[in-house]
């Protein structure tokens, strides 16, 4: 048979409780059946209150606010300076120079390239066509874009003359000085800006044709390539379609 033993602090606490409900009710302590019986009722009754689990109700909690990040401290970005009214930098490095091309008269037309020295505008370097008579800087001299940088100088010039010589000349400015970079010269020639290439075209006389009716044409091709224009493609085709007329027989 298991012994059931309350603890010490509860049996202490019961036996009060069945001594006073004894002197309360006139229970005889002699009669051990009446004793025996209320003892259990007693233990009874404390046993099923310590054994209840008393219920604490808790309030509306309240959110805990999120922790507000300190702010960090930021370097602004340095300004880019604002070019000046017809400045481009050509070489993306935050100089800026100017083109013109002046057209003099009789004097002929000049190019011009100025450098921003922050306040105004200084001459770097200048081409002057001459004579008119003799020799023509084109309208399309100007500035052409080869990639993302830089930008180049591009001046064709054509001798006056029953041959029209078109010299086709390309400049870069590296910072400290204007350098030829590019040179083709042609009769007839004529010339275009494709997409990182400057294309030439020009007779060709190989059976010396008069140089009104040149037998042959010749193209060719220079790609830029950073630093320098390299060739890529040369052709030469004809200027008749089906036989060729007696001068173009050698």
């Amino acid at each position: 048979m298991t012994n059931h033993r309350l603890p010490r602090p509860l049996f202490v606490l019961t036996s009060l409780l069945v001594l006073g409900l004894a002197c309360s009710v006139g229970v005889d302590l002699g009669d051990d059946t009446t004793l025996a019986t209320t003892v259990a009722q007693t233990l009874t009754a404390v046993a099923g209150e310590a054994s209840a689990t008393p219920t604490i109700e808790l309030g509306p909690t309240e959110p805990v606010p999120s922790a507000t990040p300190l702010p960090t401290e930021t370097t602004p970005p340095s300004a880019t300076p604002a070019p000046p009214a017809g400045g481009v930098s050509l070489n993306c490095d935050d100089t800026y120079q100017r083109f013109r091309l002046v057209d003099g008269g009789a004097a002929g037309k000049t190019v011009y390239l100025d450098s921003w020295n922050g306040a105004s505008w200084v001459e770097l370097w200048s081409f002057a066509g001459g004579d008119p008579m003799i020799r023509q800087i084109q309208p399309g001299a100007g500035l052409y874009s080869f990639g993302d940088c830089p930008q180049l100088i591009v001046v064709p010039l054509v001798y006056s003359g029953s041959g029209a010589i078109l010299e086709l000349t390309a400049y870069q400015w590296t910072g400290g000085a204007v350098i030829e970079v590019y040179q083709q010269d042609g009769a007839h020639g004529s010339w275009e800006k494709q997409p990182e290439a400057l294309y030439f075209e020009e007779s060709v006389y190989l059976f010396g044709e008069p140089n009104c009716c040149p037998c042959n044409r010749q193209a060719q091709t220079h790609t830029w390539n950073g630093t320098a224009f390299v060739a890529t493609s040369s052709s030469i085709s004809p200027t008749y379609s089906g036989t060729p007329p007696p001068i173009c027989v050698p």
